[in-house]
């Protein structure tokens, strides 16, 4: 029996916003022909900011909006849908050859440009100088909708630049791209999708996808249950969550918003690649994306463990090509989850089923998986292993190991996570904690007191090149001429972490999601001195604070916490200068060395100098 023809069209459908050479309906031009032409019910994507932007277009006086971003974050996608929603003709804006179309709504006309980069120059000089006019102008009755690349904008307007009003509006657009949506004295707005936080977006489109209608003849198919089930139907139960409470999904958005919290973006489109690959893959299939015929072909002859899910969230089905092309998975491989691991874990997975302590969490965290878990291939490498084989043995164990600890990412319960070291199986061993630590200052909850400990340590050792112990104060050391110098021997201030006479260490919120260390060295004058806290300087602390050395893990994060020390340097300095207490007794210099005690505490020790 073979699949269903709606579930054939759909899995068809799907496979093509995978990672394949022509993934044509990856664009919104062709997307809405090839649903018709499979008969496919749409997929109906996230879209932040859309309801904003209808909001704008659909009132009496609206103003010119730029809708900018990376290449598939849905910028001609909003365009086709307030082109319809404000009655524009579908059929009229599906003609590809219109670049630019036009709607008319009480006396005011509404220009949509569906993508700025397709525009020759010489058709996009005279239509940015127009804009810039209108713009600038109170009573224009024209207004625009722009999809435009964040390059591609900046290009063409610095282009005709020579035209003053354009060379206003592009003052405008590269204040607005870093700070602000509204352009002063401009009718003029922009939104930078980039902004837009792929962990909001991931779990709609796993809802989407994992839910849409298409699967429906699935209940038909022979494959739907026992022993021979359908790898695809595997997958998608497992994205769905659907019997592990979503811990798979849970995993996943942590990963991406540790990438958000470092500023790595992951439009719509790199997800969708993401959720497609994480179902259909499989390194024997055409392009490494299975067919219903391909799932019950890989069943009939054994070969199901290799469409594991926990691989395909990697590309590891891909070729090594496809996937050093494909950005979400370079991203997400540079997690090294597979390669990075733990004495625990690995003990677990390589020795737990003979180890009497060991053989109840390897028959729930390994065994009761006989999908993707225990196999018959990873029990008899495993064994092969141990016993040391053949010299091939080795390399063919540690090739599944890694797919092992991919899978053990993403299904080791939190009950577990502490004694196995789950974020040991990533380069971000301190992830976990920061992810913690920032939904506890967003929420105003009280916040997890090994944070502040960790990044005092590390923040100290890094200010004075020594392995000082002070978790509760922030100690301010200086060489006596250069700040950024690797050993820092003179005391300049020790700040108090509580809050104590105008003095401050805390962690607070940046904006809607990031957070930062904030440090108050008075009570008004100077302010406090802010410093962004990402996944990777969090990192940094954590490995420095545990005695690794600075410029051995980040030289990057070494000299961004050296600036910040300066601005702390010229701050204390600043507020002892209000103070007077840089006064010095006539022919005398007052010196403050840092002293260590035998527990690791550093206190000061004065020294007068006699001129």
């Amino acid at each position: 029996m073979v699949a269903p023809a709606s579930t054939d069209r759909w899995i068809k459908f799907l496979r093509m916003y995978g990672p394949c050479a022509t993934n044509d309906n990856m664009y919104d031009e062709t997307i809405q022909h090839a649903l018709k032409r499979l008969d496919i019910t749409p997929l109906v994507l996230p879209a932040p900011f859309l309801e904003e932007i209808l909001a704008n277009f659909s009132s009496s006086s609206p103003v010119s909006q730029i809708i900018t971003g990376t290449a598939g974050d849905g910028k001609t996608y909003r365009c086709r849908q307030v082109w319809l929603h404000l009655g524009g003709n579908e059929q009229e804006w599906m003609r590809g050859q219109k670049k630019v179309v036009s709607l008319h709504r009480g006396g005011h006309e509404i220009i949509f440009i569906k993508d700025l980069s397709e525009l020759l120059e010489r058709e996009s000089t005279p239509l940015l100088k127009k804009i810039a006019a209108d713009v600038s102008s109170p009573t224009s009755s024209r207004s625009y909708l722009i999809a435009a690349n964040h390059g591609q904008l900046l290009e063409k307007l610095k282009s005709c630049a020579d035209d003053p009003a354009v060379a206003r509006m592009l003052s405008a657009v590269e204040e607005m791209l870093f700070r602000k949506q509204e352009a002063d004295g401009l009718r003029l707005r922009l939104l930078n999708l980039s902004r837009a936080r792929a962990t909001l977006l991931i779990g709609e489109i796993i809802e989407q996808v994992g839910q849409h209608p298409g699967w429906e003849g699935c209940q038909s198919c022979p494959l739907m249950q026992g022993e021979n089930r359908c790898p695809i139907r595997e997958n998608r139960q497992r994205l769905l969550g659907e019997s592990d409470n979503k811990l798979l999904r849970t995993r996943l958005e942590a990963l991406i918003e540790i990438c958000a919290q470092n500023d790595v973006h992951l439009p719509v489109r790199q997800l969708l690649i993401l959720i497609t690959n994480a179902l259909l893959g499989h390194p024997a299939a055409r392009d490494g994306l299975m067919t219903c015929d391909d799932a019950k072909r890989f069943v009939q002859d054994g070969q199901v463990a290799d469409a594991s899910i926990y691989r395909n969230l990697f590309g590891d089905n891909l070729s090594r090509r496809r996937a050093e092309q494909t950005d979400v998975f370079v991203k997400l491989n540079a997690f090294g989850i597979g390669h990075e691991t733990s004495n625990a874990a690995d003990n677990l997975l390589v020795y737990g089923s003979d180890d009497p302590e060991l053989q109840k969490p390897f028959a729930e965290l390994v065994g009761a998986d006989q999908f993707y878990g225990a196999t018959p291939t990873y029990i008899r490498y495993q064994q092969d292993y141990l016993e040391g084989y053949d010299d091939s043995a080795r390399a063919r164990f540690l090739k599944v190991l890694q797919a092992q600890r991919q899978r053990l990412f993403f299904t080791m319960p939190e009950r577990y996570a502490a004694e196995l070291d789950l974020w040991d199986l990533t380069v971000f061993r301190y992830a976990g904690l920061f992810l913690r630590a920032v939904t506890q200052v967003h929420g105003k909850q009280p916040l997890d007191r090994r944070v502040m400990s960790l990044v005092m340590r590390g923040l100290n050792r890094l200010s004075t090149g020594n392995l000082v112990q002070n978790s509760d104060e922030l100690v301010l050391a200086t060489s006596g001429s250069l700040s950024q110098s690797k050993q820092s021997p003179l005391l300049d201030e020790i700040i108090s972490v509580v809050k104590r006479q105008g003095e401050e260490v805390s962690l607070v919120p940046l904006d809607d999601f990031k957070t930062a260390i904030r440090v108050k060295v008075a009570r008004q004058d100077p302010g406090p001195v802010d410093l962004e806290l990402t996944p990777t300087r969090f990192e940094f602390l954590g490995r420095v604070a545990e005695g690794a050395l600075p410029s051995s893990f980040s030289l990057e994060c070494q000299e961004d916490l050296l600036a910040f020390k300066a601005r702390l340097l010229a701050a204390t300095a600043r507020r002892r200068q209000l103070d007077g207490d840089d006064e010095e007794e006539e022919g005398e210099v007052s010196l403050r060395f840092i002293e260590l005690a035998s527990d690791g505490k550093a206190n000061q020790r004065r020294v007068i100098v006699r001129l």
